[in-house]
C-alpha cells in the first residue's frame, strides 16, 4: 500500500473513531436524563406558523394534525399562504379555528417573517405543510424553555416509507434525530428544521427573524441564534413525521439546496472561525463544517485513485498475466489494528443509537437496508457535496 492510501486511510480512522468516542461519552454522560424535562408552572402562550407554497393535497391534513395537538392553552394557528398557484388557499379558508394569509411570492423564509409580524404567541411554532406533528409534540418541547434557551427542536421521522429511497431516509433521519440531541450537550445544534421547530418570538424580533436570502434559513437561524449567544435544545420524544424525496432525482435537488444552503450560512459566520467568545460556533461546528468538507473531498480523491489502481492491477492481471502495479499485499500492521478498534466502536455508536431511538420510533428491521445504508447511500454524499459546490461557486442554484 502507498503513502497516499497509509495517510488517507489513517486520517479516515483517526476522525472516525474520535467523533465516534466523543459522541458516545456525551451520551452516557447525560443518558438518565435525556428524556427528562423541568416542571412548568406556566404554560406560555404559542403561536403556530404554516408556510404554504401550492400544499393544496396536504395543507388540510397538516392544519388538522396542528389542531389536535395537546396543550392546555388556546393555540393561535396561522397559514401563510406564499403566492400559491393551486387551491391551497381555498381549502385552508374552509377551515374553522385558524386565520389564513396570502401574500406574494417571497419563499419560506419571507412567508415566516411575514407570520412574526402578525403572530401574538410568546412563543412561535413553525411547521411545514406537508408535516404532521404528534398530539404530544408541544407538551414535550414547551417545557425544555429555559432561561437563555431561544430555540426548541423536535424528531424527524420519515412518513412515506415504501421507495428503496424513502427507507434509506427512514434510517438517516433516526440516526441524525439521536446525534442532534448529543450534539445540545455542546450547544452546538446546527439546524432548527422546518418541519417543527419553536423559537421565542421575542428573540426571533430583536436578531432581525429569518434569512430570506439564504436557501436553508432553518440552517442560517440556528447559527445566527448561537452568535448571540442563544442555545437551542432538542426534545427527542416530541415527534413530527415529513414526507421525503420518493426518487432519487427529488432526492439529489433536495441535497444539493440543503448544501449550498449550509455553504451560505458557513461562510456567513466563517469569520467566528476559532473564536473564543462564542466557542459552540468558532471551536467546534465552523471547525467540523470544515473538517467534514474536507473529508468528503478526499474521500473522492481516495475513491478515484483506489479505483485506478484496481483497474490498472486487474488489466495488468488480464491482460498480461502480471500487475503492472505490483503485488498488493494484505498484511496484518498498525492500520489494521486501528481500523479494528475503530470498527468495534462503530458498532458500539450505532447500537447506542438504535437502542434509543427505538423509544422514540419504530426502528426498521431491515438488515438489507441498513448494509445499503452504510455501504451505498452514504458514498453518494460526496458526489453530491460536489455537485452542489459547483453550482454554490457558479451561483447557478435556486429554491
Amino acid at each position: 500500500m502507498d503513502v497516499f492510501l497509509e495517510v488517507t486511510n489513517l486520517i479516515f480512522i483517526f476522525v472516525g473513531l474520535y467523533f465516534a468516542i466523543l459522541f458516545l461519552f456525551l451520551f452516557f454522560g447525560h443518558e438518565k436524563k435525556i428524556f427528562k424535562k423541568p416542571r412548568i408552572k406556566k404554560f406560555p402562550s404559542v403561536s403556530i406558523i404554516i408556510p404554504a407554497y401550492n400544499e393544496e393535497k396536504t395543507i388540510a391534513k397538516t392544519v388538522e394534525a396542528v389542531k389536535k395537538m395537546i396543550y392546555p392553552r388556546k393555540k393561535e394557528i396561522i397559514v401563510i399562504d406564499d403566492g400559491c398557484k393551486d387551491k391551497t388557499y381555498e381549502i385552508a379558508k374552509k377551515i374553522r379555528g385558524i386565520k389564513v394569509l396570502r401574500k406574494k411570492r417571497g419563499g419560506k423564509a419571507s412567508a415566516l417573517n411575514w407570520g412574526l409580524k402578525k403572530a401574538k404567541g410568546e412563543i412561535f411554532v413553525c411547521i411545514d405543510s406537508d408535516s404532521y406533528p404528534d398530539k404530544n409534540a408541544l407538551m414535550n418541547s414547551i417545557p425544555l424553555f429555559e432561561k437563555n434557551i431561544a430555540s426548541v427542536t423536535t424528531t424527524v421521522i420519515v412518513r412515506n416509507t415504501q421507495t428503496l429511497i424513502e427507507k434509506l431516509q427512514q434510517l438517516e433521519y433516526i440516526f441524525i434525530a439521536w446525534s442532534r440531541k448529543v450534539l445540545e450537550y455542546l450547544n452546538s445544534i446546527y439546524v432548527t428544521p422546518g418541519p417543527m421547530s419553536l423559537y421565542k418570538r421575542k428573540v426571533l424580533l430583536e436578531i432581525g427573524g429569518f434569512d430570506e436570502k439564504n436557501m436553508t434559513e432553518d440552517i442560517e437561524i440556528a447559527w445566527r441564534l448561537m452568535s448571540h449567544k442563544y442555545k437551542i435544545k432538542m426534545a427527542l420524544d416530541a415527534k413530527v413525521s415529513t414526507y421525503v424525496p420518493s426518487n432519487i432525482k427529488k432526492w439529489w435537488h433536495q441535497r444539493i439546496r440543503w448544501n449550498v444552503g449550509g455553504m451560505q450560512t458557513f461562510f456567513k459566520y466563517y469569520h467566528l472561525f476559532l473564536s473564543k467568545e462564542i466557542k459552540n460556533l468558532g471551536m467546534f461546528l465552523i471547525p467540523l463544517f470544515s473538517l467534514s468538507y474536507g473529508l468528503s473531498i478526499l474521500g473522492l480523491i481516495f475513491l478515484f485513485y483506489l479505483t485506478f489502481n484496481l483497474s490498472r492491477y486487474l488489466i495488468g492481471v488480464y491482460s498480461f498475466g502480471f500487475s503492472l502495479i505490483g503485488p498488493i499485499y494484505f498484511i496484518p500492521n498498525l492500520f489494521w489494528f486501528f481500523g479494528f478498534i475503530s470498527i468495534i466502536f462503530s458498532l458500539i455508536y450505532l447500537r447506542t443509537n438504535i437502542k434509543t431511538m427505538n423509544n422514540v420510533t419504530d426502528f426498521p428491521k431491515s438488515i438489507l437496508h441498513f448494509i445499503f445504508y452504510l455501504f451505498v447511500y452514504t458514498l453518494i454524499f460526496p458526489f453530491n457535496l460536489l455537485h452542489s459546490s459547483i453550482k454554490f461557486l457558479k451561483k447557478s442554484y435556486e429554491w
